[in-house]
């Protein structure tokens, strides 16, 4: 990992924030000591940069990829046709992304500062997003660098740590993140952070939800974890309210990264909406058809591509509210943390409190947010089944990373796989840079630990 190191310790030594910032970054009064000789970074400036890290490594390429091998999307034209099929090279550079510029060095460095000055706030904040960060990373990966990462010095060529290590440090990180915004003392980062506005109240619930998130990742080893993943969602996000939604302005340096890919440069017929999500939404008449897709200039109907298919005229895309430049993307929200603890009921056998949950997470639609319309969805009768509880999350879920950890998990909803294949990706591939920088790269398993068995194997 030497090279993504080096890179990063540069990109922290000079104040310069990635694109989905607001202007905050630049109006904040200690944010800048001299406009036009800058000699190191802020706490705050690299906070922005840490969320705007953030919103890029789980609102681009990654997501994308995971929405075409969900059939959400699919890729139409040259690579992504090709990875709709499931064929990697890995030539991805997203797993250097929670390390580098506006990742796990800067989190550090705010970390260090936080506790130095005794700002909980701040660094229950900063903690919080690295417990998120390299536990996504885990997620996708499974075995990372994590405990000698991010230390250039000492090691330039950092170890592997497993998979099931890297999630007892998560979870432990998302415990004093916890106590740490729960003591609620010093002064945070106030207005300089873009999404929450440094509320320690909203953070926790954000740190309660994600503990959950990680808690089901940890199920199909060990079910006991259903019912941590209860207790901690029972915490988390309560309301649309305390959504985590990306930070996106019209501004060219803010804009949706969907919008960038798919509406401007040379990419614009890389992706078209998958055919089973839209068949699916068909098939219950569900009004999120029309929030999450268009239909194609031309055509009567909504039409979804099958996976590698190839790009036809008459194929529907993402929706022109989604694609908007300034279109904020649900990353963690109410109706996901509801989902979650349905799930766990009935994991537990509560079925008529999943049930219960299950239909609160529908009538939730009711009430537009700033990630969408006002929408009525009818109530689930019943009983309780996991299939409904995790279709309503697979649909609810559109361009999110988790879905395909909850289908790794449940193997629900029952998708064919692409191109004959016995199932679908269970991990992404160490990249190619990696590899020829670092020796410790270990080699690619079909699984990773947390997901021992194949959905269809």
């Amino acid at each position: 990992m030497k090279r993504y190191i080096r890179s990063a310790a540069l990109a922290a030594a000079i104040p310069v924030v990635v694109a989905s910032c607001g202007d905050n970054y630049l109006k904040c009064a200690d944010c800048i000591t001299s406009p036009n000789a800058p000699t190191a970074a802020t706490s705050t400036q690299r906070l922005v940069a840490v969320q705007a890290k953030l919103t890029q490594f789980l609102n681009g390429n990654l997501p994308r990829v995971i929405s075409m091998w969900m059939q959400q999307m699919a890729g139409t034209q040259l690579q992504y046709q090709v990875q709709d099929l499931y064929v990697l090279d890995g030539g991805s550079g997203d797993f250097s992304m929670p390390y580098t510029g506006g990742g796990l060095i800067d989190i550090r460095s705010i970390e260090a500062n936080s506790a130095a000055s005794g700002d909980k706030i701040f660094l229950g904040i900063a903690q919080t997003l690295k417990a998120w960060e390299i536990g996504t990373l885990a997620d996708v990966w499974g075995d990372v660098p994590y405990s000698q990462a991010a230390k250039a010095d000492s090691f330039p060529t950092p170890k592997y740590d497993p998979q099931q290590v890297v999630y007892d440090s998560v979870l432990a990180t998302l415990d004093q993140a916890i106590a740490n915004l729960s003591a609620a003392t010093g002064v945070g980062p106030g207005a300089a952070e873009i999404v929450y506005k440094g509320n320690p109240a909203l953070w926790l619930q954000l740190a309660h939800t994600l503990k959950a998130r990680f808690y089901l990742h940890l199920a199909e080893r060990d079910p006991t974890n259903y019912a941590k993943a209860l207790t901690e969602a029972n915490l988390g996000i309560s309301s649309n309210a305390a959504d985590y939604i990306t930070y996106q302005t019209s501004n060219a340096n803010e804009q949706n990264d969907w919008y960038q890919f798919m509406l401007t440069g040379t990419r614009t017929g890389f992706m078209r909406a998958g055919k089973y999500q839209v068949d699916l939404l068909k098939s219950i008449g569900d009004p999120r058809l029309a929030e999450y897709y268009q239909i194609a200039a031309g055509a009567t109907d909504y039409i979804g591509a099958s996976p590698g298919q190839g790009l036809a005229g008459n194929m529907s895309t993402i929706s022109a509210k989604r694609l908007a430049p300034d279109y904020r993307q649900p990353l963690v929200t109410y109706n996901e943390n509801l989902l979650i603890k349905a799930e766990a009921l009935f994991q537990l056998g509560n079925t008529q409190a999943a049930l219960d949950t299950l239909n609160r997470e529908r009538a939730a639609w009711a009430t537009a947010t700033p990630w969408h319309s006002a929408l009525t969805l009818p109530a689930i009768a019943g009983p309780a089944s996991l299939a409904s509880i995790m279709q309503e999350k697979y649909i609810t879920l559109f361009q999110n990373v988790e879905a395909w950890n909850d289908y790794k998990r449940t193997c629900l909803p029952a998708l064919v796989p692409a191109n004959g294949a016995a199932s679908l990706p269970g991990r992404m591939l160490y990249t190619n840079s990696e590899r020829q920088t670092n020796p410790n790269v270990p080699a690619d398993p079909t699984l990773n630990w947390n997901d021992p068995h194949a959905c269809g194997a």
